[in-house]
């Protein structure tokens, strides 16, 4: 899936598309935040000449200019002082970048030119309090803009998360057995928590300091521009000392961070399988050493982590570096453009300037901050484009013809599969027919291809040689939808989820009455079991079944299938982990659920042998026999061998294999 290759700016851009609107709104509510709050610093200029002007040292040129506008608003005093400021700029053609700034510059100072009586006391008071109140204004409305700036960003960001989370299921829901097979639990659950945990970080870092930090910066460098452009422009000049190193250093830390999380995983593939397997780690007391395990994976995470933070560390050195040994050198240029007489600003437009560029270099360390933390996120996109690019092996056809029943049965025609990566084919060369209404039991030694059989008639896997047909229709030209609705199946080892009893029963049937729940329990023999728990149907199994037994859970799944109302069982027959009363139990249970119905069973135990109406025999992947149990034992091949050997022993026909090749 190319769209999410790139890193995770990339990644994430996948998932911003459908808020364009609302990040333009977050944009300019930034914009607006950042320059109200950077542009309440340029009232430092005139609030510095009202608290600390000295009328006396006024300029030569300021000092005459007052005086004649004393001298018109004597002649007249009904002349305003807007057309007496007038009247004293002389008529001549001014460089108008120099008067823009100058304008820009000097508004507060020409709104405050008053008579030299009228500045007292309470007069400064009274300016400083416009000041005050415009300050406070400036504020109120950053406040807002960024309040509302923060809300939508926060909306945003979970938003494109979920829906990466979405995707992501969803991808993997779809991807075949094959890649289920050979997945390391722990590792899938690291990248689905932890790497989609830190994308949602690196969503918030993007929305708020990549776009609000920036534009403080930008906008304190723009108002200190007005205040002092000869020094501003220094300070633009020595930006590629910054912005070069940091890009070196940012490129270490992305691939210091993929090794750092593809470590964080390995150590929680050693948890999961030390917390799934604890039974068995307790059995054989091997506690600490699985506890070993895990701290030598943790070590060299931590090793990994170790690294990348030295490199983080690398890139906020250097930002400090920059600015304060930056800001040294801007004050050593400001002083010697001040004693050669190349500047002439006062003390107000100074501190201005000073003040602008310590908030904008507080910006820029934060960006790089924010920067670094992006980098770091490289390794957890790289690992969700890896899952991203597992290609779909079961893909539904865009005009799946509707399947309807099963027809004239299932057939297998020259069908071969080979697991990626393994030596030999699980299948090969395989024709076998599944008639209608009729039971055929698969029977053979552990790895003889009769689960992968299964896994293909439930297209769970697609051949990778010759095809799988219904009613003569290749299975990969039927919808999945329709397909899966024509059969039902129970497993070997019954799953439950953790929620009501009720529930797990209606996984078969979602939209089945309660009274239907309660048929197929009955039908499965559990009905009576379930009327005895405290809450009925709405008991909770808790996790995988844990307060049930193992025939409990069986029949559980049982009823789920008759719920289904499938014509096709797929069964991985439900008894050879039971104990003799659950056996018996379930096989009840098991019988009436294939009466009427064409069943598909892999056989361990002898009861569902004899009773099938034909018995396919797989070895390494081939078809060697077929027939039923009396002609199978009659002709003395492999499949009487393992009777044989089973009746001896009374073993499931997978423990007796072994012995006879």
């Amino acid at each position: 899936m190319s769209k999410r290759s790139g890193g995770s700016l990339r990644l994430l851009a996948t998932y911003a598309r459908p808020f364009a609107g609302a990040l333009v709104v977050v944009f300019v509510l930034n914009a607006v935040g950042a320059l109200l709050q950077q542009g309440s610093y340029l009232l430092l200029q005139p609030t510095w000449t009202l608290l600390f002007g000295d009328p006396a040292a006024e300029a030569p040129e300021l000092a005459e200019a007052r005086e004649r506008l004393l001298a018109l608003q004597a002649e007249d005093p009904a002349l305003p002082l807007d057309a007496a400021l007038e009247a004293l700029t002389p008529e001549q053609e001014a460089d108008p970048e120099d008067d823009m700034l100058g304008r820009a510059r000097g508004w507060m100072n020409e709104r405050l030119l008053d008579e030299p009586g009228n500045l007292t006391p309470e007069r400064r008071l009274e300016l400083l309090g416009v000041v005050a109140l415009v300050i406070s204004l400036m504020a109120l409305v950053a406040a807002g803009a960024q309040y509302l700036a923060m809300v939508m960003s926060a909306r945003i960001s979970h938003s494109m998360v979920v829906a990466l989370r979405q995707d992501l299921a969803r991808h993997l829901a779809s991807l075949s057995l094959s890649f289920h097979g050979r997945r390391k639990f722990g590792d899938l659950l690291s990248r689905i928590s932890a790497d989609v945990g830190q994308t949602l970080q690196v969503t918030n870092i993007v929305l708020k300091d990549l776009v609000q930090e920036p534009l403080m910066a930008g906008t304190a460098l723009l108002w200190a521009f007005f205040a002092a452009p000869e020094a501003t422009l220094f300070v633009l000049i020595g930006t590629p000392v910054l912005v070069i190193p940091i890009g070196h250093i940012l490129r270490k830390v992305k691939k210091r961070s993929t090794r750092s999380q593809t470590q964080l995983g390995a150590s929680m593939q050693v948890l999961t399988q030390l917390l799934q397997g604890i039974r068995t780690v307790k059995a054989y007391r091997a506690e600490e050493r699985e506890l070993e395990r895990f701290a030598a994976a943790n070590r060299t995470w931590i090793h990994e982590a170790v690294r990348l933070a030295r490199t983080t560390a690398l890139s906020g050195v250097w930002t400090i570096l920059y600015t304060h040994a930056g800001l040294g050198l801007i004050v050593l240029l400001v002083g010697w453009l001040a004693v050669s007489g190349r500047m002439s600003r006062d003390a107000g437009e100074m501190l201005t300037f000073f003040m602008l560029i310590s908030r904008s270099y507080a910006s820029i360390k934060r960006t790089t901050r924010a920067l670094g933390r992006v980098a770091e996120s490289q390794g957890a996109a790289e690992r969700l484009q890896g899952l991203f690019a597992e290609p779909l092996d079961i893909v539904d056809s865009e005009a799946g013809t509707e399947a309807s029943g099963l027809g004239a049965g299932v057939r297998f025609e020259g069908v071969g599969f080979r697991y990626p990566g393994a030596d030999q084919p699980a299948l090969q060369g395989l024709d076998l027919e599944l008639r209608a209404g009729e039971t055929l039991a698969l029977v053979g030694p552990s790895g003889s291809g009769k689960s992968t059989l299964v896994d293909l008639v439930a297209r769970f896997l697609d051949p990778t040689e010759g095809r799988v047909t219904v009613d003569g229709v290749d299975l990969r030209e039927l919808s999945l939808d329709s397909w899966t609705r024509q059969y039902a199946m129970v497993t070997q080892v019954p799953f439950l989820f953790h929620t009501s009893v009720g529930e797990n029963i209606r996984y078969g049937r979602p939209e089945a009455s309660e009274e239907e729940v309660r048929g197929a329990a009955e039908a499965a023999g559990i009905g009576e079991f379930i009327e005895s728990l405290p809450q009925g149907l709405d008991t909770d199994v808790e996790d995988a079944g844990a307060r049930l037994s193992g025939g409990q859970r069986q029949r559980l799944t049982i009823a789920r299938a008759f719920l289904r109302g499938a014509p096709l069982l797929l069964l991985d027959e439900a008894t050879s982990a039971l104990d003799s009363e659950s056996e018996r139990l379930v096989q009840a249970a098991l019988e009436r659920l294939m009466d009427g119905h064409t069943v598909l069973v892999i056989a361990h135990r002898l009861s569902t042998i004899r009773r099938a109406d034909r018995i396919a025999v797989l070895d390494q992947g081939r078809l060697v026999e077929l027939g039923s149990h009396d002609e199978l034992v009659a002709a003395g091949g492999l499949y009487a061998r393992l009777w044989s050997m089973q009746q001896d022993g009374n073993l499931p026909l997978e423990d007796a294999a072994p012995a006879a090749s």
